[in-house]
Parts: structure tokens; sequence; C-alpha cells
């Protein structure tokens, strides 16, 4: 952990591989142009470029060989727009490029048009052998896609999606018509059959001690593996699910699959790790939601202690049948309840008043702007001293930097959560994240004696 913190330290604000700027930066650009946008009237688009079957690379040719295409698109991409836009990686094959100053639409498409062409020429690699590598490319516009950052992402995000649907190596507009209402529920229909095709996975993200930055928890997180479409975001999923009602089943499929593996983790290492897992408002309504989390126990074996089940403050108290009892049965069991993405809702006081929670998470929205805007650093001291006096504990999600934690510390935050630490694993990389802790320690322990 203290290895991959380091990385994170030396990476600041640039991803390392491709020296372009990471999803933190780019984040914090895209708002600032937002911010410029709005007061001159500029428009500009948004380009989301997804590598087409790059896990097979990866999983075929070795992640060496995966880092040297990286590097390549990275100069395609550069090569294609102007020293005025941005090109950054958003995160494992995904690129996001911002074009600034637009006069016509058409200019834009003629720029995707570009990279889909030059993607199509072979890669040559260091041993001199020939690559080829296609993208998908979503685009959105502003301001008549999206006004705020995350939709316009969301928007380009989807558009790339049904650009894979098109057949890849193709770009995509955002735009709702009934093409892509026929992808959506394309989408809806492979959902449905997705966990039982074995598509869905469960990752694991590390959750620290502040002080120690040991492991003392993890959040588990669904993603899906589409057999054509390759990996698709919860953010882009989820809502399907939601829609559709199968966010019970794969909620509780990811509550016991998840529970399975902490148990097993439990038996091996004996960390007594606190494991995640979210709770979506469909969830919340369901009558026998208790029982479902209290059978899911009995056959697993986990501790109900080791269990924290998540609830975003967006939920309303009111508007959610079942919710409050739901949570006071939860916490009779012995799980813990934890309010997610807080400080993002309207009811944060009457939340940490009314519900039965152990502990609070700072939406990373806030934390991101650490040693960016004081307004959010006074709300994120705010919350921790809040939380403190209300017997709440506190995790910081979104922890990206060494300026974050700093800060955090200071200011007397509990647990921390983020890239600085560790992405989300897929179970057998968290596997090797403990074994290799213990390993260390076993070291560190043998040293001491001698």
């Amino acid at each position: 952990m203290r290895r991959t913190r380091e990385q994170g330290r030396a990476e600041g604000l640039l991803d390392a591989l491709t020296g372009l700027p990471n999803r933190l930066l780019f984040n914090d650009r895209l708002d600032t142009i937002i911010r410029e946008a709005n007061r001159t009237g500029e428009c500009f688009a948004v380009l989301f470029v997804d590598l087409d079957r790059f896990k097979s690379i990866n999983d075929n040719l070795g992640h060496a060989v995966g880092d040297q295409v990286l590097v390549a698109v990275t100069q395609r991409l550069r090569s294609s727009v102007r020293a005025s836009d941005t090109v950054a990686r958003y995160a494992g094959d995904e690129f996001i490029l911002v074009l600034r100053h637009i006069v016509k639409n058409d200019d834009v498409l003629r720029v995707a048009e570009k990279i889909v062409q030059l993607m199509e020429k072979p890669l040559r690699l260091e041993d001199e052998t020939e690559l080829q590598v296609t993208a998908s490319i979503g685009i959105s516009f502003f301001p008549e896609d999206a006004p705020d950052a995350e939709t316009l992402l969301k928007h380009a995000d989807e558009a790339m999606y049904a650009a894979k649907g098109q057949g890849r190596n193709n770009y995509q507009i955002y735009d709702v018509s009934p093409e892509q209402e026929q992808q959506n529920a394309a989408l809806k229909r492979s959902l449905r059959h997705a966990e039982g095709n074995g598509e869905l996975r469960v990752f694991y993200q590390p959750q620290v001690n502040a002080d120690s930055e040991d492991i003392v928890g993890m959040e588990a997180l669904v993603r899906w593996e589409h057999p054509e479409l390759g990996a698709i975001g919860p953010g882009f999923f989820i809502p399907l699910a939601e829609e559709t009602g199968l966010i019970v089943s794969i909620g509780e499929w990811v509550l016991r699959t998840a529970c399975q593996q902490a148990r097993v983790w439990e038996d091996r290492h004996g960390l007594r790790l606190r494991l995640g897992v979210n709770l979506s408002v469909v969830q919340l309504t369901q009558p026998d939601l208790v029982g479902v989390v209290e059978r899911v126990l009995q056959e697993t074996g986990l501790d109900p202690t080791l269990l924290e089940l998540e609830v975003t403050e967006s939920i309303s108290i009111k508007a959610v049948p079942h919710l409050m009892e739901n949570l006071h049965g939860l916490h009779r069991l012995g799980c813990r309840i934890a309010i997610d993405d807080f400080g993002t809702g309207a009811a944060s006081l009457d939340y940490l008043r009314k519900l039965p929670a152990d502990r609070i998470k700072i939406d990373q929205s806030f934390v991101r702007n650490i040693g960016v805007d004081p307004d959010d650093e006074a709300i994120v001291r705010a919350t921790i001293d809040m939380a403190h006096r209300l017997n709440r504990e506190v995790v910081a999600e979104g922890v990206e930097i060494e300026q974050h934690l700093q800060f955090l510390r200071q200011n007397g935050c509990d647990e921390l959560q983020g890239y600085l630490f560790c992405r989300p694993l897929p179970q057998a990389s968290f596997d090797r994240l403990l074994a290799e802790r213990e390993s260390l320690l076993a070291g560190v322990a043998g040293q001491s004696a001698a």
C-alpha cells in the first residue's frame, strides 16, 4: 500500500505512463472550462474514446504490450487536436478529449473521423511486430447536451457505447434518438442474463486508516463485462438495472458474492476487515430486505459486525417506503450503516439525526477540491467535526493526491479511500494485496526478532 501511495504521490496530477493529465486534473480542468464558457458563451465538445477489445491485448499479449499500445494511442490523439485542446487518460484504456472554441459541430466530427482513421493504421511495437487497435468514440456538446461536467461525461459515455453497439471503430453523437433508445433496450435485455452468464464481477477497493495507512476495510463494487461491448461502467448500467427492477437480484448477488469472499479472507488472514456493500433505493423499498441480508449472512458465515451497508444521502427518508424499518432491522442484525456521498443531498443534518448510521462517507466532489476551493475545505472540516460530535466515524472518498491525505489527516478524518492508495481491484488482485501485506509484516517481525 505504501508503494502504491508513493506512486500516486510521484504521479501527482499526471498519468505516469502516458504523461497525460489524469482523471483528477482533467475533472478540475473541465470544471474550469465550464466556468469560463458560462462567462464567455463558448461552445465546446467532449469526446470519450475507448479502445476496442483492449482487455484481450492485456490478457493475450501481456501488460507490457498493453502499455506500448497506450503510449502509441496517446501520441496519435495528441497529434489529432490543437494545443488549446485537452487530452487526458481517464482510466485504463479510456481517454477523454475536450475540443475548445467550437464554431460548427461539423468541425468536431472531422476530428473524430480523423482519430478513427488514425487508429485504423497498424501500431508498430518495440519488437517490430504490428498490431491493429481501433477505438469507439462518443461525443457530447456543451451547452446543448448538458450544462454540467458530470452529465456531459455521462452523455459522451452513452454515445460511446452506442458506437460500440454500431460495430465499434466509429463515433456517435449523443442523441436520445430511436437508435439510442433501441441500444438501451438491447442493453437492458443483455443485463437480464448478465448474472446467469457470469458477466458480472465484484471488485474491491481498500479503505485505510488515516494514521497508519493500514487496510481496515474494503468497498465491494460491481462491474459488468459485456461479451461484445467490453467493460460497462456502473454509472451507465446501474440506472438501467434500477429502471428494470434487476437491481434487486443483482444487489443480492453482489452481497452474497462479497460476503463469501470476505469470509474467505477473514479465515485466511484474520484482519477483521469491514466489508462495505451499497444498497440502492429499490433494494431499500423491499419489505424483505432484512430477511435477505440475514439469510446471506447465515449462508456465508460472515460475522454481521463486519458487514457495512451503504445508503446514499440523496435518498429521501419520507419518499422511500420501509427505509427506516429496514435500516433499524439491519442494525439489530449487528450490521453497520454508512451514509454514502455525504454532503451532496438536501437533508444532511436530518439524516444524521434520524438514521441509525455508524459512519459517514464524505463525497469525493468535496475531497477533490481540497487545495482548490476554500469553501469545500471548510465543508470537509465541518463535516468531520460534526460527525465526531455525534459519535460517527468519517471516511473520505476520492483521496487521490498527497495534499488530500495531509489535509484529511490534520483534520482528524478516520479513514481514507481513493486512487492514492489503490484502485478497485478484482478478487485475485486484492488477494495478492493481502498476501503481500502479510508477507511484509512477517518480514518486519522477523527483523525485529533478529
